[in-house]
């Protein structure tokens, strides 16, 4: 009995001191073996530990996002799975949610949000001569990413305070869209105004061909300064609003 008792005893510390390694194992010294499994993902000036990390750069296909601080959930770990709070801050782009990566290698995102400078949208939007001022907020609340593409999303975007500077100045009010994951793998949604000076009614696909964007564009009550910008927006039509069309490659914004 009593050796049985030690050799518990033993187990009992081996298991502790297990857990204070891990516990306290250094963030730096853990993305050594993690980086090669980030894809696009890079980290910079890390700190704190595996559990609760902080690291002073986050980047993204080479492009400085913030600071990024985690903390890492130990219980779903006896299942393979890694789950972590994310919260992104301290640059142009902000946010949090939660991720986690299955034992199949899938990503799962819970709710999250993500906030960023219109700026940040020009290139898909594509229109050279106008600068994009307001807000954009990304609310996700759910993403399965399998590989390097969603099967499955669904959430709203939000511009806020939309407007344009540049060779038209304009106000164009708060502008919404609901997107949601399609037959074939793709992600479809709809855009509207929310009772602005620009009236919005569009529908677009994502794919991993790219993006395709349609939408109708009119002043609401002849806004003057709306109008003045439209000149710069897609073809008039002969009713008086404004077709806008995109067909854009992921590859080319990035």
């Amino acid at each position: 009995m009593k050796g049985l008792r030690r050799f518990i005893l033993f187990l009992i510390v081996l298991i502790a001191l297990g857990a204070i390694g891990v516990a306290t194992c250094p963030a730096s010294f853990a993305w050594r073996f993690a980086a090669s499994r980030a894809g696009a993902l890079t980290l910079d000036g890390l700190s704190g530990t595996v559990w609760n990390g902080h690291a002073a750069s986050a980047s993204v296909f080479g492009t400085a996002l913030g600071a990024l601080d985690w903390q890492l959930h130990p219980l779903p770990l006896l299942q393979g799975v890694v789950a972590a709070q994310l919260d992104l801050h301290g640059g142009e782009v902000t946010g949090s949610g939660a991720v986690a990566r299955e034992a199949d290698g899938s990503l799962n995102v819970g709710v999250a949000t993500i906030h960023l400078p219109a700026s940040l949208a020009a290139p898909v939007l594509d229109i050279p001569l106008l600068q994009l001022l307001g807000q954009i907020d990304i609310n996700i609340a759910q993403m399965r990413v399998q590989g390097a593409w969603p099967t499955a999303a669904q959430g709203t975007i939000l511009w806020r305070n939309a407007a344009v500077a540049g060779a038209a100045q304009a106000s164009l009010g708060d502008l919404q869209a609901q997107f949601a994951s399609a037959p074939g793998g793709s992600i479809a949604g709809t855009a509207h105004d929310r009772g602005g000076p620009l009236l919005l009614d569009g529908t677009f696909r994502i794919d991993t061909g790219g993006y395709d964007v349609r939408a109708k564009l009119a002043a609401r009550d002849a806004n003057p300064q709306v109008l003045g910008a439209l000149r710069y927006i897609g073809q008039p039509q002969g009713d008086g609003t404004t077709l806008l069309l995109i067909h854009g490659k992921f590859l080319a914004v990035f």
